[in-house]
């Protein structure tokens, strides 16, 4: 939904970042964070970390997440919409991660963001959470569309 969304409201002016999946002969390796204004990457998280914390099978690349932080930093006062893909485990090991999250969601802006289930109550006082599934895709697809236009 992220990217369809990336793809729908391109006219505007939006920071943030994704956190798409790495994949080596169609098997997930792991997750690279992207900053969607500089186009810059790091890699989020992988099976090939040898160090850092660990989250299910994945080493998390925490001053990857802090360089990219800091690049959104560099775009965000600027923007229209701001779009975080995704508030999770991995990415909470960043304290900067943490903090950026914590001052976009106080901000005015526009924010879409997924959200890992265990974060719904952390976060529930922030807007409008939606649960995702299969069978709601266009319906929620819609309602979200109509709130960033």
């Amino acid at each position: 939904m992220i990217q369809r969304l990336l793809d729908e409201i391109s006219d505007k002016n939006i920071s943030g970042f994704i956190t798409p999946e790495i994949r080596v002969d169609d098997a997930r390796q792991g997750f690279k964070i992207i900053d969607l204004a500089s186009k810059r990457e790091e890699i989020l998280a992988s099976l090939n970390i040898k160090h850092g914390p660990s989250v299910s099978r994945y080493r998390v690349n925490v001053e990857g997440i802090d360089a990219i932080m800091g690049k959104f930093l560099e775009s965000y006062e600027s923007s229209e919409c701001v779009i975080i893909d995704e508030i999770g485990m991995m990415e909470f090991y960043s304290k900067k991660f943490r903090e950026t999250v914590r001052m976009v969601l106080n901000s005015d802006k526009k924010v879409i963001a997924t959200l890992s289930k265990r974060f719904v109550k952390k976060y529930k006082d922030k807007g409008q959470i939606y649960i995702l599934t299969r069978e709601n895709f266009d319906e929620v697809w819609d309602k979200v569309l109509r709130q960033i236009k």
